[in-house]
């Protein structure tokens, strides 16, 4: 995982992990927060710091690099493994046939009672986010800044999970404004020319047509 002036929710996010995870990597961007001071307090984190370069690509291979497992499960701080993917992960990582994983991703809009949105990008979303360590595995660093992409080589072996409750949960939505997200699809925008439509789509939810559903789960905080 990789942070940046995100104590808080890197916080909750170790511990969401804690059960399972052999080994938590935190990689940071240069945070002037308690990233540090959290990371270094607690035994189950290797911290390393590496400088921002504008690129999340960069930052993302850099924490890929810094992990020493046979297994890579890459979260961003505003998610959360879902019970049920925590339960299948041990199944996933021992089939000897796949290296690569694409994980369903529910965007959670609302806390109490927790729903999530379903669109034509926000359900079924699939991520790329479960895979061996290896050195093939790695974002491309010369283009998408914000949206990096791995490999067609890479993106062609990959296999769905197809267990809609095994799953990650994204908080961005339900944690930001609108007026946060708003901004947010607007830096993006600003730093990647081109990414606009991608942005709003995925951020400004509200603005395409959706619905809401119930989270079958009790979602984690």
């Amino acid at each position: 995982m990789c942070a940046w002036n995100r104590a808080s929710e890197l916080a909750g996010l170790i511990e969401n992990v804690a059960p399972f995870a052999r080994e938590v990597v935190v990689v940071d961007g240069g945070s002037q927060d308690e990233t540090e001071a959290l990371c270094r307090a607690d035994s189950r984190v290797t911290y390393v710091q590496h400088p921002w370069e504008g690129h999340f690509g960069r930052i993302k291979n850099a924490s890929f690099a810094a992990a020493s497992g046979e297994w890579i499960l890459h979260l961003d701080t505003d998610e959360r493994v879902s019970p049920e993917l925590a339960a299948k992960l041990p199944w996933l990582c021992a089939n000897r046939r796949r290296d690569f994983y694409r994980l369903p991703m529910r965007w959670l809009v609302e806390l109490d009672p927790p729903r999530y949105v379903r669109s034509e990008k926000h359900e079924p979303c699939y991520v790329p986010r479960l895979f061996r360590r290896r050195d093939e595995f790695r974002y491309l660093e010369d283009e998408g800044p914000v949206h990096p992409r791995f490999p067609k080589s890479v993106t062609q072996a990959m296999k769905k999970v197809r267990a809609p409750e095994a799953c990650l949960y994204h908080y961005c939505l339900a944690w930001l404004s609108r007026e946060e997200l708003e901004e947010k699809a607007r830096a993006y925008a600003e730093l990647e020319p081109g990414s606009q439509a991608t942005n709003a789509a995925y951020y400004l939810w509200w603005e395409q047509p959706h619905e809401l559903r119930p989270l079958a789960a009790e979602a984690v905080p």
